[in-house]
């Protein structure tokens, strides 16, 4: 038998071939080009969802504003078994607490405002309870004021201005002391008087960025005015009211706050507008290209150069007992 073992050709080892320059070069092309892609894809991403919350943000800030307004103004003049504020008697004497004088027991108007464009921008300060730790009240926005009575009755207590009603009358008293004239039990309710003074004030800035808040000033025990926050990020809030002057239940002109209303005429909604604007600035940002023009503020019309993104919201919330 043949032995071909010989005849077999050992290979020898091969050279193994590599990636020329231009290969290199052309795939780190690509790989930067499809980085750079990617990047920017996150990069717009990340800028279009931050836009989105910013927006949300601010839309959230307005409907806050509005759920705890609204309720308010809708209860103005709410008084428990009566809604006449011509029947009311004072037994709690003048009370001042750095406002004004009979500032939180002026029932004749359970919905009071300021102007600011009428007041030339002047009195706001002097028009609130002066309040330690509060901002300061930013001289172009409106003050919308609701005096009412607590929803639900309440027990007597002394040191808080409350409200005594039958069907015919009612009192303010603060002694903890049912009122002379009426009866016990189911004869009349006692309930808790409130006031609320709603304005916009300007906070300590942040990171150089100037804040403000929408804040209002309420009627504790004492009688005491407490200054609280009720949402950060509103810089204005301007108010008109809806004037139902013939009494046939539908509103047939928008008046400012100061206004004369007409004898026998009627509050029959109030319109808010609230201009939010961002925390922070937006680098890339330009709010130049809009003019904010809104009830009578003292603002209609500007621009604003601060790289801050702003919403401007509004709302007509109407008043139950408009027969006040």
């Amino acid at each position: 038998m043949r032995n071909t073992a010989a005849n077999r050709i050992v290979a020898g080892p091969r050279t193994a071939r590599g990636l020329s320059l231009i290969e290199l070069m052309v795939a780190l092309t690509i790989g930067a080009l499809l980085l750079a892609g990617a990047v920017s894809v996150y990069m717009q991403s990340r800028n279009t969802y931050r836009t989105n919350d910013t927006a949300s943000r601010m839309q959230e800030i307005g409907r806050y504003a509005f759920d705890v307004i609204s309720p308010d103004v809708r209860l103005a003049g709410y008084w428990g078994l009566t809604n006449r504020p011509d029947s009311f008697s004072n037994g709690a004497a003048v009370v001042g607490n750095d406002c004004e004088a009979n500032f939180t027991v002026n029932v004749a108007q359970p919905i009071q405002g300021r102007d600011a464009k009428a007041t030339g921008g002047t009195g706001l300060d002097g028009f609130m309870c002066a309040i330690a730790g509060g901002g300061t009240a930013v001289d172009w926005s409106d003050v919308l004021i609701v005096r009412r009575a607590t929803s639900d009755a309440k027990a007597m207590e002394a040191n808080r201005l409350q409200v005594q009603t039958n069907r015919e009358i009612a009192a303010l008293f603060s002694d903890g002391v049912r009122p002379a004239g009426f009866g016990s039990g189911d004869m009349s309710e006692t309930h808790n008087l409130m006031v609320s003074a709603y304005y916009v004030a300007r906070m300590p800035d942040i990171n150089g960025v100037r804040q403000y808040s929408l804040r209002r000033q309420t009627l504790i025990a004492g009688p005491v005015i407490q200054d609280e926050e009720v949402i950060a990020g509103v810089q204005d809030m301007q108010v008109q009211f809806g004037i139902d002057a013939d009494a046939d239940g539908t509103v047939e002109r928008y008046v400012n706050p100061g206004d004369v209303i007409p004898a026998g005429a009627r509050i029959a909604t109030v319109q808010l507008w609230l201009l939010v604007v961002a925390e922070e600035r937006e680098i890339g940002f330009r709010d130049t290209n809009r003019a904010y023009d809104y009830a009578n503020a003292d603002q209609a019309g500007a621009l604003f150069h601060d790289d801050r993104r702003r919403v401007l919201l509004s709302k007509t919330i109407q008043v139950r007992n408009a027969a006040t």
